[in-house]
């Protein structure tokens, strides 16, 4: 617990004390990259299906179709190992806390990112359990903070909530344990 306190030391205030850490479920971060990832590449396998009818007649598996398949299974290999790369990046740089005074987010794949939202800015808060989470069943789920200048729900869907813990164990339990020291602060 100590050597994980030092990853927050960068941004932590003078008198704040961490209370509590939290790390993402690798199982369930696994699967939500694995699914995610396959229905973002599943397509790229339809690209040589378009190389069996060419100058507007049936080819079949001459030359360029195969050219074409093995190009694509190339190009998928290359983005399958770019994605796994940066997902163990993901992962190992990523860790979630509370102090007596905020929340705090800590990632980055190239270099790493801290993000926090004060309590006294925290106006609205949401639990999301997904159908992954259920079918992982590691009681699984995402808790977003939101505020007034990074609301939890955007209308037009293209706000991004900075201030999520992503894929942690217990997410109400954790979410009420947050919202009784903002209660005994207030």
């Amino acid at each position: 617990m100590e050597n994980m306190e030092l990853m927050f030391e960068p941004v932590l205030e003078k008198n704040e004390k961490i209370l509590k850490i939290y790390k993402p479920n690798k199982c369930k971060f696994g699967w939500y990259v694995f699914l995610l990832s396959f229905v973002s590449w599943i397509w790229l396998l339809a690209v040589p299906v378009g190389f069996l009818w060419y100058d507007g007649a049936w080819r079949g598996f001459e030359t360029p179709f195969w050219v074409a398949l093995w190009i694509t299974l190339g190009v998928l290999l290359l983005v399958v190992l770019i994605t796994i790369f940066c997902s163990v990046l993901w992962y190992k740089n990523r860790f979630y806390a509370y102090t007596s005074k905020r929340i705090l987010v800590r990632g980055g794949i190239i270099g790493i990112d801290y993000k926090s939202l004060e309590f006294k800015s925290l106006t609205a808060t949401v639990v999301k359990v997904s159908l992954l989470d259920k079918l992982v069943r590691k009681n699984t789920g995402t808790i977003k903070f939101g505020s007034p200048s990074s609301p939890v729900f955007s209308m037009m869907g293209s706000h991004s909530n900075q201030y999520m813990f992503n894929h942690i164990e217990k997410p109400y339990e954790t979410l009420k344990e947050i919202k009784e020291l903002i209660n005994t602060q207030e």
